[in-house]
């Protein structure tokens, strides 16, 4: 007999949902938008160098969007654009001095916070939820691309 998901998948979604708005809340306790927020986020928090597209593609934000946010962290100093050698017009983010600065009081409280979260849970307990929750993504969207490719039925 297949178990019934509709209850796990309601509530993973519920929680997914709560998580997003968590993190809107706290973009809009700095004033920021979300945007802004996950373009911060990845600049300070996130190992590496990231190009617009990166951003775009890591937290399923609108090229535009983020476009516009770099253009105004540009304009204020905070950030610049380095060209990716080999490449015909790719460009990596960075943060100016002044930028990294600000970032840092933006963003910093926020990866204390999910550090500290995380004292409150085993690290086995870590190791798993992320695991499945991988693992689960990757599943969905196999299957919700399947979807999409499959031809819609028409009435005739």
């Amino acid at each position: 007999m297949k178990p019934n998901y509709k209850e796990h998948i309601r509530d993973m979604n519920k929680q997914t949902k709560e998580l997003i708005g968590l993190y809107r809340e706290a973009g809009r306790h700095l004033d920021i938008s979300e945007s802004e927020f996950w373009v911060w986020y990845t600049l300070v928090s996130m190992e590496g160098n990231y190009t617009q597209q990166d951003i775009c593609t890591l937290w399923s934000l609108p090229k535009q969007t983020v476009n516009t946010v770099i253009a105004h962290m540009k304009r204020k100093r905070l950030a610049f654009l380095q060209a990716v050698p080999g490449t015909r017009n790719h460009k990596t983010v960075h943060l100016t001095e002044a930028g990294r600065a600000y970032g840092e009081q933006l963003i910093l409280p926020i990866t204390r916070a999910e550090e500290r979260a995380f004292d409150h849970i085993s690290a086995e307990e870590v190791a798993l939820v992320t695991s499945a929750f991988g693992r689960y993504l990757g599943a969905i969207r196999a299957e919700l691309d399947s979807i999409k490719k499959a031809k819609p039925i028409t009435e005739g």
